[in-house]
């Protein structure tokens, strides 16, 4: 067994969602961690260009959104480690232990899972390099880029009629 450390709250992911569960618990006085495996920002760094985010009125680039929430959970505290969590065992009476890829343990009051969600990729080729530059994966998000152009919705199912019909 590995290394054995303690935080009042870790939040797994360093997405939106867990910068935002971060900055929160830090401001609130929790003595807040978050664990990513990869780099802060999850989806938001696929996109080159956020046009919807409230307070950057001539949107932001993914990356630099990304680095202002970093940065103001930072500002209170928070503490971020490049870790993967593989197994969580515990409950609310005890707490939990979050065991990591190292073989490390985390003990931990509260756990906040913000692992956030990939779209499904067609693994065609040219995706990779035109994702955010014609394709893309939200119709919310990106619809309005492609306003009074033709574009095909691929996939099957009710998300993808859903889509379609929203665009």
């Amino acid at each position: 067994m590995g290394t054995r450390e303690f935080h009042e709250c870790v939040i797994i992911g360093a997405g939106p969602a867990g910068l935002g569960a971060a900055l929160y618990a830090s401001r609130a006085g929790i003595e807040a961690c978050v664990l990513e495996k990869l780099s802060p920002g999850g989806q938001v760094l696929t996109t080159d260009w956020v046009d919807n985010y409230l307070g950057f009125e001539q949107g932001v680039a993914g990356y630099e959104l990304i680095e202002h929430m970093k940065a103001h959970a930072d500002r209170f505290g928070a503490r971020f480690l490049s870790k993967e969590v593989s197994t969580i065992r515990g409950d609310l009476n005890q707490g939990f232990d979050l065991h990591l890829a190292t073989n490390e343990i985390i003990n931990t009051r509260a756990v906040i899972v913000a692992t956030g969600a990939r779209p499904k990729q067609l693994n065609c080729p040219g995706e990779q390099e035109l994702t955010g530059k014609g394709v893309s994966y939200c119709a919310t998000c990106d619809g309005p880029f492609f306003k009074d152009m033709d574009i095909a919705v691929v996939g099957g199912g009710d998300s993808a009629c859903q889509e379609a019909l929203f665009l």
